[in-house]
């Protein structure tokens, strides 16, 4: 019995030897659990995408152009405008809880152009063919916006964002009209090239890639105002050129990674 005795407690006490050194090579060493990332500083970054939109024009012409007497025409037309666009920004978030606000500037180098020619007619004594010719530019942009987002998980910042916006417009008109055979004709060029403001909204996704990078996609929408401008007309064969007046309203999304 003694003997029973002895040899079960050998194998009590080697059983639990054994089942210690196990536990003690099945469990890991002790690493600290990594940092929650923060989305709180400050930061800079570059961008790429692409610009597209609709510059609308009205042109006022009138028939005492041509010495006619009253009459005359209004036209509008909407071109399209876009191209590549490329550029900077620089901010600071702040986190708090799953919230992240902050604020962004950017300026970008634009591509964004566009053009028509269309053919109407001055009504009046006498129908005038008229032929009028568009271009429009945008030739860089900018914005000053606030960002507020809800994280979508620690990494993933779902946001919107709105603000002021700025940029160099640039339009060009050229109508022309012409009665008797080409005997009296009336046309005027005007010129804008200037800096406009006006207002942007949009909305982006931005993800966290670690080591302090993070890539997004950002679409916004860009209204920077109206232009107008008015000319005389020069007329040759008859008549005293008198004001035109062309404006136009440019508008441009933009998506940007």
């Amino acid at each position: 019995m003694k003997k029973l005795f002895l040899a079960t407690t050998a194998f009590v006490v080697l059983a639990a030897t054994s089942a210690g050194a196990a536990d003690m090579t099945a469990r890991p060493a002790y690493a600290a659990p990594p940092p929650v990332y923060t989305w709180t500083g400050a930061y800079v970054g570059a961008n790429v995408g692409y610009g597209w939109g609709d510059a609308k024009s009205d042109h006022a012409l009138n028939n005492t152009a041509f010495g006619l007497g009253a009459g005359g025409i209004q036209t509008s037309q909407s071109e399209k405008i876009d191209g590549v666009i490329g550029g900077a920004q620089a901010g600071y978030n702040y986190q708090f809880g799953t919230w992240v606000w902050g604020w962004e500037t950017d300026f970008q180098g634009s591509g964004q152009k566009g053009g028509s020619t269309f053919n109407s007619a001055v009504t009046g004594n006498i129908p005038i063919p008229l032929t009028a010719t568009t271009d429009h530019k945008l030739e860089w942009f900018g914005t000053a916006r606030s960002r507020l987002g809800f994280l979508w998980g620690p990494n993933v910042l779902l946001y919107g964002t709105a603000g002021v916006a700025y940029g160099q417009v640039k339009d060009s008109a050229t109508l022309n009209g012409s009665i008797a055979g080409g005997a009296i004709t009336a046309g005027v060029v005007t010129n804008f090239k200037d800096v406009k403001a006006g207002w942007t909204a949009g909305a982006g996704i931005e993800g966290a890639l670690g080591n302090g990078w993070s890539a997004k996609v950002e679409y916004l929408y860009i209204d920077l105002g109206k232009t107008e401008q008015t000319a005389a007309a020069s007329v040759t064969g008859a008549g005293v050129g008198t004001p035109t007046r062309p404006s136009g309203t440019p508008t441009t999304s933009s998506a940007s990674v």
